[in-house]
């Protein structure tokens, strides 16, 4: 079942969010007012309730971007399809995994040769304050990038594990 579900259109000339649900433990935020109003975009801001993911959780989104369309996800995103001459920006905050945290995320996107992504997707070493520094267990991210014929453009895995004889912290 989809916790998130977005679609983005051109409605009377103008980049509209014309779908938009989520639950828990997500919940997509569109502000009215982000940048000049001469800039066309839909500003896309994700949450998730009591300040981050926890064991159990699980997030399944689906955005859908039509053609000429910009668009700026923030956060977290799983399959997207970006229309013809759109344009998808990903650029959440790093994930902040704690001591302990077996983390996965896998993010599908499918595009046209004259769509355009960008994907930011970054980790720290963990909660820094409370010395937790490259102390999680897992941390596996998926990224799949297919054009519209569903041909693989860019298959990537990042996947840091705490091994049997050295842990993530020596190997960073």
């Amino acid at each position: 079942m989809e916790t998130g579900k977005l679609v983005v259109e051109r409605v009377d000339g103008k980049s509209t969010a014309t779908h938009c649900y989520s639950k828990y433990p997500l919940k997509f935020i569109i502000p009215n007012k982000v940048g000049p109003s001469q800039t066309d975009a839909v500003w896309i801001y994700t949450i998730t309730y009591g300040g981050g993911i926890v064991l159990g959780d699980s997030i399944k989104c689906d955005i859908s971007v039509k053609s000429l369309m910009l668009c700026s996800i923030l956060w977290f995103l799983f399959c997207a399809r970006i229309g013809s001459d759109a344009l998808l920006a990903v650029i959440p905050d790093p994930v902040i995994c704690f001591s302990t945290a077996k983390y996965s995320q896998t993010q599908v996107f499918k595009v046209f040769p004259s769509s355009s992504l960008l994907i930011v997707d970054w980790i720290t070493s963990g909660r820094y304050g409370r010395g937790e520094k490259w102390d999680f267990e897992l941390y596996k991210s998926t990224n799949n990038i297919f054009l519209e014929a569903d041909e693989p453009l860019f298959l990537d895995t990042i996947l840091l594990e705490q091994g049997k004889y050295s842990s993530i912290a020596e190997r960073m």
